[in-house]
This record gives structure tokens, C-alpha cells and sequence, in this order.
């Protein structure tokens, strides 16, 4: 059996009101992002990204949504209405090594757009030897 993943509450100040309506309807229907992706023919991660906010949702997505979760259609279409908001649910400057690592290079040598490719290296903690990644 899966687990249903639950909106954390220390979040909700964070996300969209989209996220506390469409997470309400899916632990009160008991359903995993799985079965709701199977319904939506989309990939479970997309559906998770659109209860989050970080993803739209089309007008087909809606309407199957709604009929899914039983929450008004008007009420999921004015939520669901803007444009995604990545981001948000983490903080900033973020505190994990790696990321804060992209984090500062996207602000540094990105942001500028003089830079196509920004190689970098990482320590692999697993072998103890630099990795090169190319963004």
C-alpha cells in the first residue's frame, strides 16, 4: 500500500491556495500521486508539481482534476489560473552545500548572460574524487 504524501503544514504560507484545496480533496479521497497521474495520463511527478504550484495545469488537467478530487470546477480553475511559482517553498539563501552552489552560480555567472556553459567541479562523497558537471 502507498503512503499519501500530506501538504506539511510549515509550508502553507508558501504555497498557492491552489496546494491546501487540491491536497485537502486528495487525502480526503484517499488517493496517491500515482493513481491521480494514471487518471490525468501524466507523469506522477508533473501532478505533484501542480499540487505544489511549480507546474500549470491545462484546461484538460482541470477539468479532470476536478471531476477527481470533487472540488468545484470554477473554484480550480480561478486557483490553478496564474503562472507557476518555483522556489518558494525553500529558503533563501538555500543551506544545502550543492544547492546553494547552483543557487550562487545561476547568480553570479548566469544572471549576466554572458555565460553559456558553466563548468564546475563537486567533491563525489562517494569516491572522494572531483566529478565535473556541466551545466
Amino acid at each position: 500500500m502507498s503512503h499519501l504524501a500530506t501538504l506539511d503544514t510549515s509550508l502553507h504560507n508558501r504555497l498557492p491556495e491552489s496546494a491546501m484545496t487540491m491536497f485537502e480533496a486528495k487525502a480526503a479521497k484517499k488517493l496517491t500521486f500515482e493513481a491521480i497521474a494514471k487518471e490525468l495520463g501524466r507523469a506522477e511527478v508533473a501532478v505533484a508539481a501542480m499540487f505544489y504550484g511549480q507546474a500549470r495545469a491545462s484546461e484538460e488537467d482541470i477539468d479532470k482534476l476536478s471531476k477527481l478530487l470533487g472540488v468545484d470546477h470554477a473554484k480550480l480553475t480561478q486557483e490553478l489560473a496564474g503562472f507557476p511559482d518555483r522556489g518558494r517553498t525553500i529558503d533563501m539563501p538555500p543551506k544545502e552545500p550543492l544547492i546553494y552552489r547552483l543557487f550562487e552560480i545561476v547568480q553570479n555567472y548566469v544572471g549576466d548572460s554572458k555565460l553559456l556553459r558553466c563548468p564546475f567541479h563537486v567533491a563525489d562523497e562517494t569516491h572522494f574524487r572531483d566529478t565535473l558537471i556541466r551545466l
